[in-house]
């Protein structure tokens, strides 16, 4: 795996889509300070998961965001995506490139893909875990993570090493497998709670479902009664109306007969009323005849005074067009004279016309030919530029390469007089290097001796140590089981505690009650339960006697009662059972059931072996005055047999023998109640005690022990610095020796070298100097042709200006003549506009003229047709007044007529009155019949009515119903049936008509709360075995690999040094996985030192060797370095430079950087520039080119 490509828009300062791509071994990326290089560095960090802003170099996350420049607004979003090689399928996806992107906007909301599709960063996190680019791994080493790494907490730096041993994947497990455990705790103890009031509900609901079966079993026969008293109803119903019928039917008979009778008369009567029809219908007609004349006569004279007002109207019209003529030709005139004088404007303007035109023609001939001049000029100056920068190009290269010449013999002069110098140093440094060689042997035999009589006596003592560490792991282990059960204790106290402080499994309602604001809460004494003073041995048997009664609530007052149970109706929050002190009755044995307490096995009475505040003593008494506490079943039985079952006997077991015989009991499962529970804290409490005090011997014995510890370690630690001294002194000795020797070598070489090439100089300056000669020469030449190019030039440019001139002053005048020449023609066509406008007018106004005397002649003669129609009009008006007259005169003969019909109609009405009484009689006899089967058939149809609402039968569903047992019952001895039933269920008292199901409901819950508490044991036992392997293969990776990374930091400290030792250590050995690691030092020459008092050279240094010791365990894909060289000599940087040749190999190194040495040993380099004022951009090289010359 490795990083194929980089790719950014919007971060930081790289406002533009930037690219970058990478490939195997060392990408340097350089420039100057403030250019934007650690930007790169931090793009990569921020798409890799980094989540704080101070490791990006901000104060927010949305500082990442290209914030604007001078030239620039800012962005609203900015991304970053990196491209992967994963051919060797290190990520754990199928694909040959992986890429992450990550997008960020101004509004602060993120977006995360892989492979260009969404996920979560927890993704990003999970894919990059354990391939040393995860979280703590120093993959990206910024310009603060050296002062980090050594400046950070045991604790903080132990993630540097987990990365690298590939365990970050699995503390990450262990993390969410903790979190899971601890969830599963918490639900267990919510499920343990919601189970303790959960079962407190079964025992009550179970009564109270039977009560309700009980009910539903009475209802039904209840039922079955009602049922067939209805149908016994209906079946006397139906036979009384088959009687109303019959009685229908006959007067229904007689009715029909009296109705035909009624109808001959009434016929009879109608032939009497068409007659009469008839006469008044001819009398009508004569009537709308005279009446039409009157009508013809009237609208005669109307079309008169018509004709009349039309003559009026027609001669005031032809005045208003005699007018209306006159105006019009007036008009016309006015238009006539002004088209004159358009007439005499549009010749003058023509003549300017076409003098403009001639003026414009003769001007842009003269710009043409001074155009063609003028251009002909600047091919002349182009053709002699191009000469003259040929020219002086030539001379530039002449005078470059003298002058390089030049240089190079003075470089070649000083370089011949520094190799003398240095071939003498050299030669002195070989004879020095020899003596020290020679030295160096003697000391390192020394110092082997002395190492080995230090190491035997620390054998000795290790073994003695080794002994105490054993017996002091087995106390520590003891102390610390002790501790466990003492903090369970302790929690199970303080659980039990708040358990009973917030009154915990009792219903809503109490609860509710007693955490009231309202001013009758200080009426409330307390709950009945929380009120007693119970001995151990009697906690049970007093908690069976109270029942649901221990949840009842003592108040002073029945109006605070009141009250509350309106506080509780008000809010919803359930129900509440109070028991008043100047209400409440108090319960207690009579006389002779005193006696009941002096039987054998009967402890006494309930509220006599039991304490309480005498304020509620009333409400004590009436839950517990009439309740025997017996040691066992046979006792309780025996008492309650001597006392005729009258009073409650309760076992300090829990088994009751209840008043009237009833017994229960039987084993339960445990139910913690509120006395139960004020046992469990004092047993606790108890324990926490007992405890303490073993924690304290265990304490102890302990100091004891690491006392002993403390000495033997101290003298092992001298042992040790006392071994490491000498092995640092070894180690020095060696590496002296090898540097020594190498310094032998290297001055060999340089020797040889440095001969060489003064030999090689002094050969190139002497073959130089003839070329330095010819080369002045020739730079003399061109500089006198360069002379007289300049001067062609000058004078091509005033040519070009003088032409230009010309063409200028004629475009001017050119211009001037072509507005004249616009201007002229815009009038002429104004002008031929107004004229055309004018002759439409004049058309029109003599147009209108003729129209408005055609209109004159028009109404004259409708004037003398309204003459003619008069007289016509006056002749019809007189024919029609002597029709009228003849008319009127046949009136009387009607009137005789119409009163012989109406005398013969008067005696048939008389008829008719007569029949209609009787029919009236039989109708009303009928009528009767009729309702009063009519009301048979609703109490009928209320009954069938009543089957379907009640029982939601129809009658024959009814009647198929099994009544076998009832049908010898007549319907007395049913509704006396009914009333017994009906007695029976009132007995029943209140039902709660859902218990049955709310039974069901609890008991199912009940089992699946059983049965998910038992789940989560399994799952809670499961995640402590998944978190114990988890810890044993952290701790086996971990101490694999942090050994491995030990040696490697050693040897990579003492190559990068070139001495010294360096060691990292575990501050709590027995505790690989939480151990913190130090890092003990000490460079060659120097006393073991803190990391806070080296210098930085040392500290980047230190570093490095870090870093380099985890990439050997676990070699990175890749790594960016982002300046960690700038404290570094050169000589360390060439050491820093050899480093990462080495390790190029397997790891893919991108460093930021400044120093030289360090961009030599590049293969492909970036440039970072800012050539816009707060824009990054980039240019590149390959550079590897080099290694294969």
């Amino acid at each position: 795996m490795r990083l194929k490509s980089f790719s950014t828009y919007g971060f930081k300062s790289f406002a533009d889509k930037t690219e970058l791509t990478f490939d195997k071994g060392i990408t340097a990326v350089v420039g100057p300070n403030g250019s934007g290089k650690s930007n790169i560095s931090d793009a990569i960090r921020w798409v890799l998961g980094e989540q704080s802003a101070k490791y990006l170099r901000g104060s927010k996350m949305e500082d990442v965001i290209f914030s604007g420049s001078g030239k620039r607004r800012a962005l609203g979003v900015a991304e970053v995506t990196v491209d992967f090689d994963n051919s060797d399928r290190t990520l754990p996806l199928d694909f040959e490139q992986v890429s992450l992107t990550r997008r960020i906007f101004r509004s602060g909301e993120s977006e995360y893909a892989i492979n260009k599709k969404s996920c979560r960063l927890k993704d990003i996190i999970d894919l990059m875990a354990d391939t040393g680019l995860g979280k703590g791994s120093m993959s990206i080493i910024g310009q603060n993570k050296i002062d980090e790494v050594l400046n950070s907490r045991p604790e903080d730096r132990r993630s540097l090493f987990e990365e690298a041993a590939g365990i970050a994947k699995y503390r990450l497990r262990k993390k969410d497998a903790v979190r899971k455990l601890d969830d599963t705790a918490n639900n267990l103890t919510r499920i343990n709670d919601i189970r303790s009031e959960v079962d407190a509900q079964v025992e009550p609901l179970a009564q109270a479902a039977a009560k309700t079966q009980q009910f539903n079993e009475l209802s039904e026969e209840l039922r079955r009664c009602r049922l067939s008293v209805l149908l016994r109803r209906l079946d006397a119903l139906e036979e009384t109306g088959r009687e109303l019928q019959a009685k229908k039917e006959a007067a229904a008979s007689a009715y029909s007969e009296q109705a035909a009778k009624v109808g001959s008369m009434q016929a009879e009567a109608v032939q009497v009323q068409q007659e009469l029809d008839k006469l008044a219908e001819a009398y009508n007609k004569l009537q709308d005849d005279i009446k039409n004349r009157e009508t013809a006569l009237e609208k005669l004279r109307g079309d008169q005074k018509v004709l009349d007002e039309r003559v009026s109207q027609n001669e005031k019209a032809g005045e208003r067009l005699v007018q209306r003529n006159e105006r019009l030709e007036q008009q016309v005139r006015e238009h006539e004279a002004r088209m004159q004088e358009l007439a005499t404007e549009f010749d003058a303007v023509e003549k300017r016309h076409a003098v403009a035109d001639g003026a414009v023609k003769q001007l842009q001939a003269q710009r043409d030919e001074q155009s063609a001049k003028l251009e002909e000029a600047k091919r002349n100056d182009e053709q002699a530029q191009s000469q003259f920068f040929s020219g002086m190009q030539e001379l530039i290269r002449l005078r470059n390469e003298l002058h390089n010449l030049e240089q190079e013999q003075e470089q070649r002069a000083r370089r011949r007089e520094a190799l003398k110098k240095s071939i003498e140093e050299a030669e002195a440094a070989d004879r020095q290097a020899q003596e020290q060689y020679n030295s160096l042997l003697e000391q390192q035999s020394q110092c082997a001796h002395g190492m080995e009589l230090v190491r035997k006596k620390g054998e000795e003592l290790r073994t003695a140590y080794d002994a105490g560490q054993k017996e002091l792991q087995a106390v520590r282990s003891s102390q610390q089981q002790c501790q466990r059960q003492l903090t369970a204790a302790e929690t199970r106290e303080q659980s039990l505690k708040r358990l009973q402080q917030s009154y915990e499994g009792f219903s809503y309602g109490i609860k509710a009650v007693l955490k009231a604001q309202e001013p009758w809460r200080e009426q409330v004494v307390g709950v009945a339960a929380e009120l007693l003073q119970v001995e151990d041995k009697y906690v049970a048997a007093i908690e069976t006697a109270l029942g649901e009664g221990a949840q009842n609530l003592v108040m002073r007052s029945a109006n605070a009662a009141k009250e509350a149970i309106g506080y509780l109706k008000r809010t919803g929050s359930g129900r509440a059972t109070f028991l008043p002190l100047d209400t409440v009755q108090r319960r207690g044995p009579n006389r002779e059931e005193e006696a009941l307490a002096k039987l054998p096995g009967i402890l006494g009475y309930a509220v006599d072996l039991i304490g309480f505040k005498p304020e509620a003593e009333n409400a004590v008494r009436f839950l517990l005055g009439r309740v025997l506490i017996a040691e066992n079943i046979d006792a309780a039985l025996a008492a309650a047999k001597t006392g005729r079952y009258r009073l409650r006997v309760v076992t300090l077991d829990g088994d009751v023998v209840n008043a009237g015989g009833s017994m229960s009991g039987g084993s339960k499962k445990h139910k913690e109640g509120y006395l139960s529970r004020n046992v469990e804290i004092a047993q606790a409490a108890a324990q926490v005690k007992q405890l303490h005090a073993e924690m304290l011997s265990w304490q102890e014995k302990l100091e004891e022990l690491e006392e002993t510890e403390g000495k033997q370690k101290e003298q092992l630690q001298q042992l040790a610095a006392q071994l490491r001294q000498n092995q640092l002194k070894a180690d020095r000795l060696k590496l002296n020796l090898e540097q020594v020797q190498q310094q032998k070598t290297r001055d060999s070489e340089r020797l040889l070298l440095l001969l060489d090439d003064r030999s090689n100089i002094t050969a190139a300056y002497m073959a130089n100097r003839d070329k330095v000669k010819e080369l002045r020469v020739a730079v003399a030449e061109r500089e006198g042709q360069d002379t007289e190019a300049k001067e062609l030039l000058d004078n091509l440019k005033k040519e070009i200006a003088k032409y230009g001139s010309a063409v200028t002053a004629l475009d001017n005048q050119l211009q001037d003549a072509q507005i004249t020449l616009q201007t002229s023609a815009a009038r002429t066509q104004d002008i031929s506009k107004a004229m055309h406008s004018l002759d439409q007018d004049t058309l029109r106004l003599q147009e209108e003229i003729a129209a408005n005397q055609k209109e004159q002649e028009r109404r004259q003669q409708e004037i003398a047709d309204c003459g003619v129609q008069k007289q016509c009009l006056q002749q019809q008006s007189d024919e029609l007044l002597a029709q009228l007259q003849q008319i009127l005169g046949g009136k009387d003969e009607f009137a005789q007529e119409r009163g012989s019909l109406l005398d013969k109609q008067q005696d048939i009405e008389k008829d008719i009155a007569g029949l209609r009484k009787q029919v009236n009689e039989s109708e009303a006899l009928l009528k009767q019949t009729e309702l009063d089967l009519a009301r048979h058939e609703s109490n009928c149809g209320h009954i069938r009515e009543q089957l379907q609402q009640d029982y939601q039968l129809d009658e024959a569903a009814a009647r198929s119903q099994n009544f076998a047992e009832l049908q010898e019952m007549d319907l007395a001895a049913l509704q006396k049936q009914e009333s017994r039933l009906t007695l029976q269920i009132a007995d029943l008292g209140p039902i709660n008509a859902a218990a049955i199901e709310e039974y069901n409901a609890v008991k199912e819950r009940s089992e699946f709360l059983c049965k998910q508490y038992n789940d989560l044991c399994t799952a809670k036992e499961n995640l402590e075995a998944v978190i114990a392997e988890i810890n044993s293969g952290m701790t086996k990776r971990f101490k694999e690999a942090f050994a491995k990374i030990n040696e490697y930091f050693a040897q990579c400290y003492v190559k990068i040094f070139g001495g010294g030792t360096a060691v990292l250590r575990l501050t709590e050995p027995d505790n690989l996985l939480d151990s913190g690691i130090d890092i003990d030092v000490q460079p060659p020459g120097k006393k073991l030192q803190s990391l806070y008092l080296m210098s930085g050279g040392e500290r980047a240094l230190t570093v490095i060797a870090l870093l380099f010791a985890l990439l050997s365990y676990q070699p990175s894909p890749f790594c960016i370095l982002d300046e960690i060289d700038a404290p570094l000599d050169d000589a360390n940087i060439q050491r820093f430079a050899d480093f990462l040749r080495d390790y190029a190999g397997n790891t893919q190194f991108i460093v930021i950087t400044h120093r030289k040495g360090t961009m030599e040993c590049a293969d492909i380099m970036y440039g970072v520039t800012m050539e816009e004022s707060g824009v990054s951009k980039l240019l590149s090289v390959k550079i590897n080119a080099k290694e294969n010359e």
